[in-house]
């Protein structure tokens, strides 16, 4: 198998943070991780792009050439293949639940981070039509769902039963790519900010 990744790009990180939240031997379930270079459109030349036409990263090729193209497609395939250390929940419910926060955690935080940078940073200066007042209030968009977040995480340290989730893995992705987008949690959500800094000791270096 091969997986297709970008350094910083978090989408793609939320996937090795899923493997290395599972604690998958990469070598031996024959995954090799492939550095794919968005600064010199990498992902846009013909061979990327007959693996994934939209030309988006990540995307996961299998052994017989099948492709997955989608960051939590690709986590709930190691999920079912390696059921060991669930991400996902066990129960119908604890598994609703759980993509309940993973979706509100990628659309209300990761997804303005990700706008935000894309519209006020200069990586993408050339490369995609930028609307500079946009990234303000991306930024805005993002810090004011901090709230939501911080107020779950008074209670608990993880966002859903007290453990660790798939949920997790994309606020903390969003959050620690906030540093780029020009957004850091501070004291002004201590709980989240905590959270954060536990996250960031465990899987920083990922």
């Amino acid at each position: 198998m091969k997986l297709f990744v970008s350094v910083r790009a978090p989408n793609p990180r939320r996937v090795q943070l899923f493997l290395a939240a599972k604690q998958l031997d990469l070598a031996a379930i024959g995954l090799q991780v492939i550095q794919v270079d968005l600064s010199t459109q990498q992902n846009r030349q013909d061979d990327y792009l007959q693996l994934n036409p939209l030309g988006q990263i990540p995307a996961l090729q299998l052994d017989d050439g099948s492709v997955i193209a989608d960051s939590m497609a690709i986590c709930r395939y190691f999920e079912l293949t390696y059921p060991a250390q669930p991400l996902f929940g066990e129960s119908a419910f604890d598994q609703a639940k759980i993509d309940q926060l993973s979706r509100q955690a990628e659309l209300e935080v990761l997804y303005p981070m990700m706008h935000a940078f894309q519209h006020g940073h200069p990586f993408w200066a050339g490369k995609v039509e930028q609307l500079p007042e946009f990234a303000p209030l991306a930024r805005r968009r993002a810090l004011a769902r901090f709230g939501y977040f911080e107020q779950i995480l008074a209670s608990q340290d993880y966002l859903y039963a007290g453990q660790l989730s798939v949920a997790d893995l994309t606020l903390y992705a969003a959050l620690d790519f906030g540093r780029l987008a020009g957004l850091k949690v501070d004291e002004q959500h201590p709980h989240l900010l905590a959270y954060y800094q536990r996250l960031h000791a465990q899987f920083g270096a990922i």
